[in-house]
């Protein structure tokens, strides 16, 4: 309990507004014992509305307290992202870049919000099903490097019972058969002639999300969000952040982090908890555009 209270007073959305986040956290103890869940903004002047379940067990109740600030990419997206853009969520969870994403894009944009694990898959529908962005896809299945089937793994990461790989370690526990496709596939199918951005966070199986891709960063040369998490890689998917580096390097990307508010160009991959964003070395930053 002491480390989850450490880390959330260490988050810049408290650090920032500590009294509104304390606030929430009452307004949110309250609604739980009443057996609901609540209904919240996920940015202030966005209005893009979600629901936290009543059982305190996801992602949701991290993005309650905090908002669009629970990762600083979700919170600068709008610096990646325009109206028209097309943006494929890879990992969607419960949808908190896909909500954010539909809103930037607008109607003449694209999202598809790729989420296999059932339960995630539930709250992801629901979100959209809240927002009036019909250009906005769910689709239940797994990025993989394969059309076919995949046992999805519980990953027990920080107590989330979202968290699922395709990768299978030591800490891994249940799982349920999805369905996966490749990136390429969906392309294919969804007629894309265009991807400004895709966002992978699927646990250490994102090298073989980028295998199940290699047509389309040749092609359509999106730029890349990809997580680097040294948890996962110590629980079995050893090196993922550093394989998916040297694939989009070996596909003529280059690297930035998002620090004190710029992104900045990177040579090596980060050994902390973080993400990357890729960008095509023939393409301007979608930051600068």
């Amino acid at each position: 309990m002491m480390r989850r209270v450490r880390k959330l007073t260490s988050q810049p959305a408290f650090r920032a507004e500590p009294a509104r986040v304390l606030a929430r956290a009452g307004m949110l103890a309250a609604s739980v014992a009443m057996g609901r869940g609540a209904a919240f903004d996920l940015t202030r002047k966005g209005g893009e509305r979600m629901r936290t379940p009543a059982d305190l067990k996801y992602t949701s109740i991290t993005a309650f307290l905090l908002r669009d600030w629970v990762e600083p990419e979700l919170r600068e997206l709008d610096r990646l992202l325009r109206p028209g853009d097309v943006f494929i969520d890879v990992g969607a969870n419960i949808g908190l870049y896909a909500l954010k994403a539909a809103r930037l894009v607008g109607p003449t944009g694209r999202v598809l919000a790729l989420e296999p694990g059932k339960a995630a898959f539930g709250h992801l529908t629901s979100n959209l099903a809240m927002n009036a962005y019909p250009w906005a896809k769910p689709l239940k299945l797994a990025a993989s490097d394969r059309d076919g089937e995949a046992v999805l793994h519980h990953v027990p990461l920080g107590d989330d019972p979202q968290a699922f790989s395709l990768i299978a370690n030591a800490k891994t526990s249940d799982g349920e058969t999805v369905r996966t496709l490749t990136l390429d596939s969906l392309v294919a199918l969804e007629n894309l002639w265009r991807i400004d951005l895709i966002k992978i966070d699927v646990e250490g199986a994102e090298p073989m999300v980028i295998a199940g891709a290699t047509r389309t960063l040749a092609r359509l040369r999106p730029a890349v969000i990809f997580e680097c998490n040294a948890w996962i890689n110590a629980g079995g998917a050893s090196g993922a952040a550093g394989e998916t580096w040297d694939m989009l390097a070996e596909a003529n990307y280059r690297f930035f982090r998002l620090k004190d508010g710029l992104f900045r160009e990177i040579a090596t991959s980060p050994a902390d908890f973080c993400n990357v964003l890729a960008v095509h070395r023939d393409e301007r930053p979608p930051f600068d555009r």
